[in-house]
């Protein structure tokens, strides 16, 4: 019965977060500028939910393996984005470092 109520949950969840993504101005900002943010934060309530589902023990080997397999994707698009941070700021005024 508890698989049941998380998977109906799971769904209504998926099914919010899409239309959150699909219908609001930051959501369609945050699936077109930062869709890895996006599938974080959905993968994220999806590892909660299963919390009630598994051990705690069992729960958190899953996330530190899901956390591991991540990280490569996160270092690659905040690099990304800080480039491209670096040549927006070079091309208002001339210089990627706004402090100096």
């Amino acid at each position: 019965m508890i698989l049941i109520l998380t998977g109906v949950l799971a769904l209504v969840w998926g099914a919010v977060w899409a239309a959150l993504l699909q219908f609001t101005g930051w959501g369609r900002f945050m699936a077109a500028r930062r869709a890895w943010l996006a599938v974080a934060i959905g993968v994220g309530v999806d590892l909660l939910l299963l919390l009630v589902l598994m051990p705690v023990t069992m729960w958190l080997q899953v996330c530190a393996i899901i956390a591991a397999s991540a990280l490569g994707i996160i270092v690659r698009s905040i690099a990304n984005e800080w480039r491209d941070h670096q040549e927006l700021m070079e091309a208002v005024d001339g210089d990627a470092d706004p402090a100096r």
